[in-house]
């Protein structure tokens, strides 16, 4: 039997050259392996989140064990709490997830030790693991909030809740022409605090909230009786809420505090460049004294 050698047809890869056996097919094949490499972390890096979102859950189950995706959101967190460009509460919440979850772990411990070898006080951990479930109820209504606002409103967190810090947040912002940390500071300091029996914060905040910034400031510790004055009677009081209503009605604000009230008729008595409000309100004083007599 005669036997012959049978050589392979040529597949369409290997006549243009494209096969294992040329160098062009290893640079064509690995420029389309490339390419499509390339497209994949593209799209990878297109569905990143960013900001809070971008950071692991604290509230995500652990287990006695850590897992690679434990480390892996140990590693992000960790990214997040060194950066420079971190947010105080992107920082926040990359230490309370390392914190709940108990992700130091890995390396440390305690809590602390990681702390410590992070550069971080306890006292600054603390503050922004309060402070960021706060900014990421407002961010969403306050894209450009403000930290020195969050922690400003921490006192509010830890008496009423995030809820309620929120929702006084939202108040000031009706009530002020612009909502500063030191006009937050103070509206909290004069916040007198809940009851036992109190369900409802995030509604008794708003209320008092309200009541603070509405109400004319009464002498402290009764030094005005002592010197003979009297506080202002209640047809007074609502005289004054109805003119400032009015008031932020023409200008199309939703509300003017007492606060601002006082503060802007002071102002324009004592500006001395337009003596308007001052012969005003010295004409009005003395018409007012003419009718008395």
């Amino acid at each position: 039997m005669t036997t012959t050698d049978e050589t392979p047809t040529d597949t369409t890869a290997e006549r243009f050259g494209l096969t294992d056996r040329h160098p062009r097919s290893a640079g064509l094949a690995g420029m389309l392996r490339g390419r499509k490499g390339a497209d994949q972390a593209e799209e990878a890096t297109e569905t990143v989140p960013e900001g809070l979102d971008g950071i692991p859950d604290p509230a995500t189950a652990y287990s006695d064990s850590l897992t690679a995706a434990d480390l892996l959101d140990l590693e992000r967190c960790e990214q997040a709490v060194r950066s420079h460009h971190a947010t105080f509460w992107e920082t926040g919440k990359a230490l309370d997830a390392v914190a709940q979850r108990h992700l130091y772990r890995a390396r440390y411990e305690t809590f602390d030790e990681l702390l410590e070898d992070w550069d971080v006080s306890l006292a600054d951990s603390s503050r922004m693991r309060r402070g960021w479930p706060l900014a990421a109820r407002l961010l969403p209504e306050v894209p450009k909030l403000s930290r020195s606002h969050v922690e400003a409103l921490l006192p509010a967190v830890k008496t009423y809740g995030t809820e309620a810090a929120a929702a006084l947040h939202g108040v000031l912002r009706e009530a002020l022409p612009r909502v500063t940390a030191q006009a937050i500071a103070e509206v909290v300091r004069e916040l007198p605090g809940l009851d036992e029996s109190e369900e409802q914060p995030t509604a008794v905040i708003r209320l008092q909230a309200e009541k603070i910034l509405t109400d004319p400031d009464d002498e402290p510790n009764g030094e005005g009786e002592k010197n003979g004055a009297t506080a202002p009677d209640a047809a007074l009081k609502q005289a004054a809420r109805q003119r400032a209503v009015q008031m932020a009605n023409e200008l199309k604000r939703g509300r003017m505090s007492h606060r601002e009230l006082t503060h802007t008729l002071t102002a324009a008595f004592a500006d001395t460049e337009d003596p308007r409000v001052y012969k005003a309100l010295i004409r009005w004083m003395k018409e007012r004294e003419s009718k008395q007599q």
